[in-house]
């Protein structure tokens, strides 16, 4: 969602520098408030509505810009301009040229303007959908799709009161951002007056309409309701109890009272996100916050805690305080990730949320030279998504480094500094970095700038003699890569140990070299303590073997899981062999914690999807069933009454490799039964197991099957079996069956947030991926019409397979000739070319290393 090169430019300089940036408003006039009248019936296919902006114009001008996509101007006046009758000229750009044939003089003006425009269908803007065939309405603003309900100054350093009224069927209920005032009965229509909102940005603004559920949320200093599509309110009783705990940890943490009138909570049955803080009116895809207690899992529930916390924690950050401009999206984003991941913690600690590591689900993305840093220049949307995920991970990755740096309080205190300094206002990262640093009398902008401002990450290298450890830093390259130098600011903290003694030495390392005198002489190193930095490391082969011998008795189950990364890392560096690395991977798989050998199993088959090829297909099922035992053996393959969680997600990696790697016929066997079972009954089969017997029956499964997951799909009520439905359609396994599935997939059944899903499991095995790749091709145009727009660019990596050259090459003939239509894919295929190049380099350089292994 969401760079200079000094973080004290102020974004002014970085719009008015993009005035060659046709995306942006020019500067001519700045709204200070807007009512937004509609009409809206979920019946329907369009609306209409009429707004008045408060604006001022800024200096003589014959125009004025605001943002509008898919709208008709019916009528457009500039009230208190005499002799200017306005036109309206949309642009390809988002934009609308509102012009008047006499000069409009600076001054205070209103402007009004009538408008008609269809519902969107693609879950962006103000769109409609269906749910049990029921219509409903539903909105999705950020980044920029406000513009597509009503004309708006749609940027988010045009923060301002909107005031909303809404004219639906007396049938249906409305919500808005605030409360309602009042309303009017006009035949079978009524009309719902909104309070007046806070300074907020228009991506931020917010509406449903429908005939919903509600329940009251209890405990809270603001009334809240949990609000659902018909017949679903009985799921949100978890949601409804986390609620009033996390907003209150928050309040505490803040220091600062919640500052909106009301907290509804949305369950929207299409959303394009997992959700959004729409100030006062958050909106969460419906299988995140609803929940069936007899079926829920662990993770389940903590993805609910963690995803409540992250959008209420936006409601400080990003809602009372907002970014200048979109290229500090990333600072919103890390910052409500970070903060969630310290809540679900605090409220929660049995979901062990602390064992999660965000950094190693993108540093592999990280280290790839076509990776942009995570602040950097923003002109479109293209430019907004571009990095998206890296932006969260990477980004509430540094700052909990940084925490861990400066100390949980001075971290606590720089943020209240910020947060009272620009309530209500727009601010930056620099302001941000500022607090930090006057609260810890430490130079924070320097470690963040050299984080935030560049891609990639250090590897540390660490050398012993003695008590003298040397610490080395370069940029993390895949190995053959030649990349710019680069330094950057580097928080170390350094595990070391000896017999019974265990220390730590931290070091801000800011030159290529430093060197540290340690208390005694270690026989175990370990250079990442508490495994929150954002960087790699590599010591020699001696002192590695000293680290994994050491590790299950001195090493923490966090710092266990990060070195299971750090090791995988190392093979995309050419540091160690594939072999080495695996050798390593099974002394894990068999860990004392389920999350270690979790990982372990997990990273085991991911070298499966790297290597496997002619020359050794034959070999994987029997390794996997080899590796998969000690686990399979210690825990079994059912559950036992009460066992830990972990325990339980273990298993399911268990069942899934020896299901789908292991081709063992007993597991396929029971999933085929289960997956009946099931259909009729959910609580009745494993909550944790379900998805991949689901997935598993599929790919053996036969037409009867799924009629009866598209039946299933199709009739319940219950959020989780639909995504799992949608989810396991996507591993039928006969070319038939999977082409009935993917042009199930386009029909009015599958809405465009769906589409993601239903496309999850069609890779699996390099026949169905070859089928689904000529799919896409064949259906290009119904494809991109069913998908959210921000979503488009990101089709070649669909159409692209693995390693193959050949796959990349048709890929980039194909989309070269669409850049000019979808400009995102010029992105798209620079990053694609760098990623199969590099996995063809590792498996000519691996291959023969791997295949040693398997043999052995």
């Amino acid at each position: 969602m969401f760079i200079k090169s000094l973080l004290t430019l102020s974004v002014a300089v970085a719009v008015s520098s993009a005035h060659a940036n046709e995306f942006v408003l020019e500067k001519l006039a700045k709204p200070s408030s807007q009512h937004v009248s509609l009409t809206l019936d979920p019946a329907q296919e369009t609306f209409s509505g009429m707004t008045e902006i408060a604006l001022e114009v800024l200096k003589p001008t014959n125009y004025i810009e605001l943002n509008g996509v898919a709208y008709a101007t019916q009528m457009a006046k500039l009230l208190g301009a005499e002799n200017c009758d306005l036109s309206a000229e949309m642009l390809k750009t988002g934009k609308v040229k509102f012009s008047c044939d006499e000069q409009i003089q600076p001054g205070k003006y209103t402007l009004k303007v009538d408008f008609t425009a269809p519902y969107n269908r693609q879950s962006v803007g103000l769109y409609k959908t269906l749910d049990q065939g029921v219509p409903y309405l539903f909105t999705q603003f950020e980044m920029s799709d406000a513009r597509r309900a009503f004309p708006v100054f749609d940027e988010p350093s045009y923060k301002i009161p909107f005031q909303l009224t809404i004219t639906a069927p007396s049938s249906k209920k409305v919500y808005a951002n605030t409360p309602e005032l009042k309303t009017t009965v006009n035949g079978d229509m009524t009309t719902h007056f909104f309070d007046k909102t806070p300074p907020i940005p228009s991506y931020l603004v917010a509406m449903a309409v429908g005939p919903f559920e509600e329940r009251e949320v209890k405990g809270m200093p603001i009334p809240g309701r949990v609000i659902t599509p018909q017949g679903k309110i009985h799921l949100g009783e978890y949601a409804e109890q986390a609620m009033p705990k996390v907003l209150a940890a928050l309040e505490g943490y803040f220091g600062i009272p919640y500052v909106y009138k009301k907290l509804d909570s949305v369950a929207v049955p299409e959303f394009p996100f997992g959700a959004m803080e729409n100030a006062g009116l958050v909106t969460y895809r419906e299988d995140i916050l609803l929940l069936d207690l007899a079926t829920a899992t662990r993770n389940k529930k903590q993805r609910n805690v963690s995803i409540i916390a992250h959008e209420l924690a936006h409601q400080w950050y990003g809602n009372l305080v907002t970014m200048k401009w979109w290229n500090d999206l990333w600072l919103n984003e890390a910052f409500a990730s970070w903060m969630a991941a310290k809540i679900t913690a605090q409220l929660n600690p049995e979901f062990e949320s602390h064992l999660d590591l965000p950094q190693n689900n993108v540093m592999a993305l990280d280290a790839r030279l076509s990776t942009k840093p995570i602040r950097k220049p923003i002109k479109t949307e293209a430019d907004i998504m571009d990095g998206l995920g890296l932006a969260y991970s990477k980004g509430s990755s540094v700052l909990a480094m940084v925490e861990n740096w400066i100390g949980e309080e001075a971290f606590q205190q720089g943020i209240r500094a910020y947060l009272k300094e620009f309530s209500y206002k727009n601010a930056e990262a620099a302001d941000l970095w500022q607090a930090l640093g006057k609260a810890s009398n430490k130079d924070v902008a320097a470690v963040l700038k050299s984080f935030i401002e560049q891609s990639s990450f250090p590897l540390i290298k660490v050398t012993q003699q003695g008590k003298t450890i040397t610490i080395n830093q370069s940029r993390f390259t895949n190995a053959g890569v030649d990349a710019p130098a680069q330094l950057w600011n580097v928080p170390v903290a350094i595990k070391y140990g000896a017999g019974d003694k265990v220390k730590t030495a931290n070091v801000l390392l800011t030159k290529a070299n430093q060197t540290v005198e340690l208390e005694f002489e270690p026989e175990w190193i370990y250079p990442d303590q508490g495994a929150l930095g954002y960087y790699r490391w590599v010591m020699d082969d001696k002192q590695f073997a000293a680290l994994i011998d050491n590790a299950a008795q001195s090493l923490t189950v966090r710092e266990r899981l990060a070195l299971l990364s750090a090791a995988d890392a190392l093979l995309d560096a050419g540091v160690i062999s594939a072999a080495h690395l695996m050798q390593t991977l099974e002394v894990f798989v068999s860990d004392k914690h389920p999350r270690v050998a979790n990982t372990a199993l997990g990273y085991l088959a991911a070298q499966k999807r790297t290597f496997e090829d002619e020359s050794n297909q034959d070999l994987w099922p029997e390794f996997i069933r080899k590796s998969i035992m000690p686990a399979a053996k210690q825990y079994g393959l059912t559950a036992k009454v009460k066992e830990d969680a972990a325990i339980s997600q273990l298993r399911t990696q268990v069942v899934a490799r020896l299901g789908f790697d292991g081709e063992d016929q007993s597991v396929i066997n029971t999933a085929k039964a289960q997956a009946r079972v099931y259909l009729n009954n959910p609580e009745k089969v494993d909550p944790y197991l379900a998805s991949i017997y689901l997935n598993l029956a599929a790919f053996h499964g036969d037409k009867n099957l799924l009629d009866a997951y598209i039946n299933t799909f199709k009739t319940t009520k219950d959020p989780q079996v639909r995504t799992k439905m949608l989810a396991a359609m996507s591993y039928f396994g006969t070319p038939e069956l999977q082409t009935k599935v993917l042009n199930y997939s386009l029909t009015d059944d599958v809405t465009a947030s769906d589409m993601r899903t239903i496309m999850s499991g069609q890779a699996y095995t390099k026949a169905r991926e070859a089928l689904f790749i000529e799919w896409i091709y064949a259906n290009y145009d119904k494809v991109v019409a069913n998908l959210p727009p921000f979503f488009v660019p990101n089709l070649p990596n669909f159409t692209t397979s693995g390693c193959s050259a050949s796959s990349l090459a048709k890929t980039q003939t194909f989309f070269m000739s669409k850049i000019a239509d979808e400009p995102g894919y010029a992105r798209t295929l620079s990053k694609l070319e760098e990623s199969v190049n590099n996995c063809i380099a590792l498996k000519e350089r691996e291959l023969a290393s791997v295949n040693s292994f398997l043999k052995r």
